[in-house]
């Protein structure tokens, strides 16, 4: 269906060097996909997987090198794939140059990211300070996320230049577009000279107009296809969804409309019980928003049949039976991953969060056994182990696997008129994990009925009361 795309995410450490993700690529061209979207590959320390950039335009030794991405193109050129790359644009690592450079008030690089003489008393995304005080150039830093990731200044019209630059080398060399990252959070007016904020926390750093003016600059001249990841779940609302998506992007996800049914405001430090009202009633309405985004995981999240204690077919059925116009797959989530054991040693964790949920909660005088139930339950962790593409053959051969329902419900998605496009009309929603709703188009009624505790057949069925799909 036009204006219909699939997105497939790849967090690359999981599958390996950028030949091994090109070996997969005809694997992963069953699900019909029309995007893959790598998580960074770039050069960087690797204290946050990636999203703590070194270099924009240099590939990261361990997943190869620029010979090594045309042949990936190549590939996906051949299937009809194309590749989005994610983009950080938020902050980049303190071992970038231009970071190594401003805090030496290199005049070129001075102004490149956000210094003050004090710090606000806001947190970071990842607990503590979003303030830290460098020795060099003896001014404190912002930092959203870990103290390794300094924030960038978007009101120097030098970073947005440099951003250009990048974006057209990657288009230069086959990219088709991007996925960005935390991108509504990029400049507010309490950065100007000699003006602080007055109110504590960051919540009047969310999408400014500012912002949108700089991603829109950025973007929207462009041929190519982008997709926003905003923070902030819950607080983002539809108007704002609309004016971040108005000329910068093509899609964007909305991370509340998962957040909600079981965390607070993405800390993930809680074991919370899923609460399938208040998601359903958000997914309700938030999926019907042609540019949105719905992705039941990511490389953020843990995996999605772990986390709301479902069958994998009745996810799926969720996902792409609600209005979908831009569908995005997890690798491993087309074949019903589950959470993998992860160690109960904390030190044996890659992932920066990880580790900090675990020092909040000691903090909050949780033992260690509490504070690793939470973390081995709630880690992203959970999302970036390695792939089982020997599952994947098997699940290949078997008509009745996860990864063929995938398939068929991708067709249906594609070729159904009344699932591409027709309207949501909610019937029922239950605490227990049922959600009843009818797709209409043209006078055509389909009927869908989810329930993710098992208890009875999902199924969706025709005006006539026909199943054309169901879950057993």
């Amino acid at each position: 269906m036009a204006g219909h795309k699939l997105i497939y995410q790849i967090y690359p450490t999981a599958i390996g060097s950028l030949r091994d993700i090109a070996d997969k690529i005809p694997l992963i061209a069953r699900l019909d996909v029309d995007y893959i979207w790598l998580s960074p590959i770039f050069f960087s320390p690797w204290i946050d997987g990636g999203y703590d950039v070194a270099d924009y335009t240099k590939i990261d030794p361990r997943f190869g090198n620029m010979s090594d991405f045309r042949h990936l193109v190549t590939v996906c050129n051949k299937y009809d794939i194309k590749i989005l790359l994610d983009l950080v644009l938020n902050h980049t690592s303190t071992e970038h140059p231009w970071f190594k450079a401003s805090e030496k008030l290199d005049p070129w690089y001075k102004d490149y990211y956000v210094w003050l003489d004090r710090p606000l008393n806001w947190n970071s995304f990842f607990g503590g300070p979003a303030f830290d005080y460098d020795q060099v150039r003896g001014k404190y830093y912002l930092h959203l996320y870990d103290r390794s990731q300094p924030d960038l200044n978007f009101y120097n019209p030098r970073v947005v230049k440099e951003f250009k630059d990048i974006i057209k080398f990657w288009t230069n060399r086959g990219v088709a577009g991007f996925r960005v990252d935390s991108a509504n959070i990029l400049a507010d007016s309490a950065f100007k000279p000699g003006y602080l904020p007055r109110i504590a926390g960051f919540f009047n750093y969310y999408q400014t107009t500012q912002t949108v003016d700089i991603l829109e600059k950025l973007f929207s001249q462009h041929n190519i296809f982008t997709i926003a990841e905003p923070v902030g779940g819950n607080f983002m609302s539809k108007a704002k969804f609309r004016e971040l998506t108005r000329k910068a992007f093509d899609a964007s996800f909305n991370i509340g409309t998962l957040d909600v049914a079981d965390t607070l405001f993405s800390m993930k430090d809680k074991i919370q019980k899923v609460h399938y009202k208040q998601w359903f009633k958000k997914l309700a309405k938030w999926t019907p928003e042609k540019k949105f985004s719905f992705a039941l995981e990511t490389h953020d999240t843990p995996r999605a049949v772990s986390r709301f204690e479902a069958d994998a077919k009745v996810l799926a059925m969720l996902q792409f039976l609600l209005p979908s116009y831009y569908p995005c797959i997890y690798q491993g989530q087309e074949l019903g991953t589950a959470n993998p054991e992860l160690s109960n040693n904390i030190d044996d964790y890659p992932g920066v969060q990880s580790r900090q949920i675990y020092q909040r909660l000691r903090h909050e005088g949780k033992n260690k056994a509490q504070a690793m139930r939470a973390v081995k339950r709630n880690s992203r962790d959970n999302a970036r182990q390695p792939i089982d593409w020997a599952e994947y053959i098997l699940q290949d051969h078997n008509e009745d696997s996860v990864l063929n329902f995938y398939r068929k419900l991708i067709h249906l998605w594609r070729t159904d008129v009344v699932i591409a496009n027709g309207s949501l009309k909610v019937r029922r929603t239950t605490s227990k994990g049922v959600f009843d709703f009818d797709r209409v188009y043209k006078g055509k009624h389909y009927h869908v009925h989810l329930d993710l505790s098992n208890r009875t057949v999902s199924t969706l069925k025709n005006d006539l009361g026909q199943i054309i799909i169901s879950s057993r």
